[in-house]
């Protein structure tokens, strides 16, 4: 009986043993931080890829919040071993440039300007304060319609001659206070409608030599600041 004892004995405190060396493998292979083959703490993001606004497009809307200004979206792909996102946008009008920082998804929303040009571009960021750029894209948000009216169409003077010159006279106006015109004379043989002989006139007279005794024709195109124009009717007259 005392023999039976001494084995159970000897049996349990070998079990023992072996259960606490197996413990200790355990956290010994824990302790010497054996993890997953996919980890890598030292890894810097991926370089994220703009998706719109699309670069270079000349007319973004983005959402009107007033006379001023509109909210935009930005949205750029996601990039692994990336904690937050840097979005910096530049105002190409006045060259001012600003960063929003901490973005946590792959997108987000600024208040812009309108009627500007910008540039922006993005950069992941990770714990590690690892890091990688985007490339650098550009749009127009587009400015609030200006409504103008047509500037009135030139009323023509009779010519006047000296020394071998002649002088075509007009005036012009606009409904628009302070709109600057220009004019464009058209003067030919034919009907007045030939290709100008003139073309950015500031001023409403014009000095040409003519071929004495010919009959011509002419018109006066008049054009405001923001490309609206209108024609005089043609006249004719014979030196």
């Amino acid at each position: 009986m005392k023999s039976t004892i001494k084995y159970i004995s000897l049996l349990f405190l070998t079990l023992t043993f072996i259960i606490s060396c197996d413990c200790d493998c355990e956290d010994i292979t824990a302790a010497s931080g054996t993890t997953s083959d996919n980890y890598n703490a030292s890894a810097a993001p991926g370089a994220p890829t703009l998706a719109s606004p699309t670069n270079n497009k000349n007319c973004e809307v983005g959402t009107p919040v007033d006379a001023l200004t509109s909210l935009v979206t930005f949205n750029w792909s996601a990039t692994p071993e990336t904690d937050t996102y840097n979005l910096t946008y530049t105002n190409l009008a006045n060259n001012t440039t600003k960063t929003k920082t901490g973005i946590n998804s792959n997108t987000t929303k600024i208040l812009l300007f309108k009627g500007n040009p910008y540039a922006w571009s993005v950069k992941s960021i990770n714990s590690n304060s690892r890091r990688n750029s985007s490339g650098t894209w550009k749009f127009y948000l587009k400015g609030n319609p200006v409504l103008t009216k047509v500037p009135l169409a030139a009323v023509l003077k009779a010519p006047s001659k000296s020394g071998g010159k002649t002088t075509l006279t007009w005036t012009g106006s606009d409904p628009d206070v302070g709109d600057a015109l220009t004019y464009t004379l058209y003067l030919d043989k034919v009907d007045g409608k030939q290709s100008p002989v003139s073309t950015g006139l500031t001023s409403t007279s014009s000095e040409v030599t003519l071929d004495s005794g010919a009959t011509y024709f002419w018109r006066i195109k008049t054009t405001d600041q923001t490309n609206n124009s209108s024609f005089s009717l043609v006249k004719t007259f014979t030196l």
